[in-house]
Protein backbone atom coordinates (compact mmCIF):
# COMPACT_ATOMS: atom_id res chain seq x y z
CA UNK A 1 0.00 0.00 0.00
CA UNK A 2 2.73 2.28 0.79
CA UNK A 3 4.22 2.10 -2.30
CA UNK A 4 1.01 3.07 -5.13
CA UNK A 5 1.04 6.57 -2.16
CA UNK A 6 4.51 7.07 -2.92
CA UNK A 7 4.54 6.69 -6.58
CA UNK A 8 1.14 8.89 -6.43
CA UNK A 9 2.90 11.68 -4.57
CA UNK A 10 5.88 11.77 -6.96
CA UNK A 11 4.03 11.84 -9.91
CA UNK A 12 1.73 15.09 -8.28
CA UNK A 13 5.81 16.31 -7.49
CA UNK A 14 7.01 15.93 -10.86
CA UNK A 15 3.62 17.21 -12.74
CA UNK A 16 3.67 20.53 -10.45
CA UNK A 17 7.82 20.88 -11.29
CA UNK A 18 7.46 20.84 -14.81
CA UNK A 19 4.12 22.52 -15.32
CA UNK A 20 5.31 26.26 -13.74
CA UNK A 21 7.81 27.14 -15.89
CA UNK A 22 6.17 26.16 -18.90
CA UNK A 23 3.09 28.15 -17.93
CA UNK A 24 5.28 31.57 -17.64
CA UNK A 25 7.42 30.80 -21.15
CA UNK A 26 4.42 31.67 -23.03
CA UNK A 27 3.55 34.76 -21.29
CA UNK A 28 5.92 36.83 -20.87
CA UNK A 29 6.20 38.41 -24.58
CA UNK A 30 9.41 40.76 -23.40
CA UNK A 31 9.19 41.24 -20.26
CA UNK A 32 11.99 38.87 -18.10
CA UNK A 33 10.78 36.91 -15.43
CA UNK A 34 13.78 36.79 -12.42
CA UNK A 35 16.44 38.08 -15.57
CA UNK A 36 18.94 38.35 -12.33
CA UNK A 37 18.63 41.90 -11.12
CA UNK A 38 18.15 44.87 -13.41
CA UNK A 39 21.02 47.37 -12.77
CA UNK A 40 20.13 50.71 -10.82
CA UNK A 41 21.43 54.08 -12.50
CA UNK A 42 21.24 54.87 -15.89
CA UNK A 43 17.39 55.79 -15.36
CA UNK A 44 16.63 52.04 -14.18
CA UNK A 45 15.01 51.66 -10.89
CA UNK A 46 13.97 49.26 -8.57
CA UNK A 47 10.05 49.51 -7.02
CA UNK A 48 8.65 47.24 -4.08
CA UNK A 49 4.89 47.14 -4.22
CA UNK A 50 1.35 46.14 -4.85
CA UNK A 51 0.00 45.70 -8.34
CA UNK A 52 -3.56 47.25 -8.99
CA UNK A 53 -6.00 48.20 -12.66
CA UNK A 54 -7.89 51.05 -12.89
CA UNK A 55 -10.34 50.62 -15.58
CA UNK A 56 -11.04 47.74 -18.00
CA UNK A 57 -10.66 46.15 -21.51
CA UNK A 58 -8.27 48.05 -23.54
CA UNK A 59 -8.12 51.14 -21.77
CA UNK A 60 -6.97 49.44 -18.11
CA UNK A 61 -3.87 50.69 -16.67
CA UNK A 62 -2.15 48.77 -14.21
CA UNK A 63 -0.77 50.82 -10.83
CA UNK A 64 1.86 49.29 -8.52
CA UNK A 65 2.14 51.45 -5.49
CA UNK A 66 5.29 51.38 -3.29
CA UNK A 67 4.29 52.04 -0.13
CA UNK A 68 8.46 52.81 1.47
CA UNK A 69 8.30 56.35 0.29
CA UNK A 70 6.23 58.98 2.39
CA UNK A 71 3.48 59.42 0.47
CA UNK A 72 3.54 56.39 -1.35
CA UNK A 73 4.49 56.31 -4.73
CA UNK A 74 2.19 55.20 -7.78
CA UNK A 75 3.67 54.46 -11.30
CA UNK A 76 1.72 53.16 -14.14
CA UNK A 77 3.12 49.96 -15.78
CA UNK A 78 4.43 49.97 -19.09
CA UNK A 79 4.57 45.62 -19.40
CA UNK A 80 3.24 43.05 -20.66
CA UNK A 81 -0.71 43.45 -19.83
CA UNK A 82 -1.48 39.39 -19.93
CA UNK A 83 1.71 38.81 -17.14
CA UNK A 84 0.50 41.86 -15.17
CA UNK A 85 -3.31 41.20 -15.33
CA UNK A 86 -2.07 37.79 -13.35
CA UNK A 87 -0.42 39.57 -10.57
CA UNK A 88 -3.21 41.99 -9.61
CA UNK A 89 -3.31 42.37 -5.97
CA UNK A 90 0.47 40.35 -5.66
CA UNK A 91 3.24 42.28 -4.31
CA UNK A 92 5.71 42.47 -6.40
CA UNK A 93 9.89 43.95 -7.26
CA UNK A 94 9.92 45.66 -10.49
CA UNK A 95 12.82 46.77 -12.49
CA UNK A 96 13.21 49.49 -15.11
CA UNK A 97 12.99 52.77 -16.23
CA UNK A 98 10.25 55.65 -15.31
CA UNK A 99 9.26 58.37 -17.50
CA UNK A 100 7.41 61.52 -16.97
CA UNK A 101 3.57 61.25 -16.37
CA UNK A 102 2.16 62.08 -19.98
CA UNK A 103 -0.64 64.99 -19.94
CA UNK A 104 -4.18 63.72 -18.57
CA UNK A 105 -1.83 60.37 -16.83
CA UNK A 106 -1.79 60.71 -12.90
CA UNK A 107 1.37 58.49 -12.58
CA UNK A 108 4.69 58.58 -13.99
CA UNK A 109 5.74 55.88 -16.54
CA UNK A 110 7.14 52.57 -15.11
CA UNK A 111 8.43 50.95 -18.26
CA UNK A 112 8.46 46.72 -16.85
CA UNK A 113 12.19 45.27 -17.59
CA UNK A 114 12.11 42.52 -15.09
CA UNK A 115 9.56 41.28 -12.48
CA UNK A 116 10.24 39.20 -9.21
CA UNK A 117 7.29 37.51 -7.40
CA UNK A 118 7.20 38.43 -3.94
CA UNK A 119 3.72 37.49 -2.41
CA UNK A 120 0.06 36.31 -3.71
CA UNK A 121 -1.01 39.25 -0.95
CA UNK A 122 -0.74 43.30 -0.87
CA UNK A 123 0.18 44.12 2.98
CA UNK A 124 -1.15 46.66 4.64
CA UNK A 125 0.35 49.96 4.99
CA UNK A 126 2.22 50.58 8.32
CA UNK A 127 0.77 53.62 10.05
Amino acid sequence: MERPLRAAISAIVWLTMIGIPGAQTGILKGTQLNPGRVSVGNGNVIVIGCVSRQGQGASAAFIITDPRPKPPAQYRLDGDADLLAMHVGHTLEIGGSITSASAGAAAPALKVLSLTYISTSCASPQK
